[in-house]
């Protein structure tokens, strides 16, 4: 039998490979999400601003959810790649739809879930409240639910929405090292930018998420073709 110590090394490997790629952007955006957070607290011009998204959240509901989230996840690193002419030929525009499919749905149901959050801890900002919040978002939902299901879908939009196919990549190294790595991942960027998001009065608690997700595909996004332009 095969000692499991080369697996192990495999997977701290993977994620460590994960933490280098993206700490860049990782950085950048908790340094954004403090700048908009603190905007909002100290600079009563800009709270002004806030007020008003948080206004037109409010009117519109899940109807912002879905849009803003198409934008910032599916149509915005769309853009980017056609410009920088690192889309691939083929298919492109269905796996641009399939993607618009996902991130809709996605938005409102992380939208469902901030209200589900509220719900169930109110809407303080106090350091107990915002654990909690924090807490059942990365390690509770988001590996159970938010990043297993992520990647089920985006292997499904990469296999042309061939569901056999998909099923049949679900296999040992997707579960036991690709999962980890994102959530690796996932965690250095949510774990900052969540406690301040749910610091917010609830109506503005989507609209950073949204803000958040766009400057974060999209520094993403740059540093990937810059790395593929560079043959790396």
């Amino acid at each position: 039998m095969q000692s499991p110590l080369p697996q192990s090394s495999g997977i701290f490997s993977m994620i460590g490979a994960a933490f280098r790629q993206n700490r860049t952007a990782c950085l950048l955006l908790n340094v954004l999400v403090i700048t908009l957070v603190t905007s909002y607290y100290q600079v009563p011009a800009v709270a002004g601003i806030w007020e008003a998204i948080g206004n037109f959240k409010l009117r519109w509901s899940f109807a912002f959810s879905l849009t803003s989230t198409i934008f910032a996840a599916a149509v915005l690193p769309f853009g980017v790649q056609a410009l920088m002419g690192t889309l691939p030929e083929h298919g492109r525009w269905k796996r641009l739809l399939l993607s618009m499919l996902f991130w809709g749905y996605r938005g409102m149901e992380i939208d469902l879930f901030y209200r589900f959050q509220g719900f169930l801890f109110g809407h303080g900002n106090d350091v107990l409240t915002l654990l909690k919040k924090v807490a059942l978002d990365q390690f509770v939902f988001s590996p159970l639910w938010f990043v297993p299901t992520y990647l089920i879908a985006l292997r499904w939009i990469e296999l042309g929405a061939n569901w056999k196919c998909t099923r049949a990549s679900l296999d040992r190294d997707f579960w036991l090292r690709t999962c980890p790595a994102v959530m690796v991942t996932n965690w250095l960027v949510w774990i900052p930018a969540l406690a301040l998001i749910y610091s917010l009065p609830a109506a503005l608690q989507f609209p950073l998420f949204s803000l958040v997700m766009c400057f974060f595909v999209l520094i993403v996004t740059l540093l990937a073709s810059r790395k593929k332009a560079a043959g790396d």
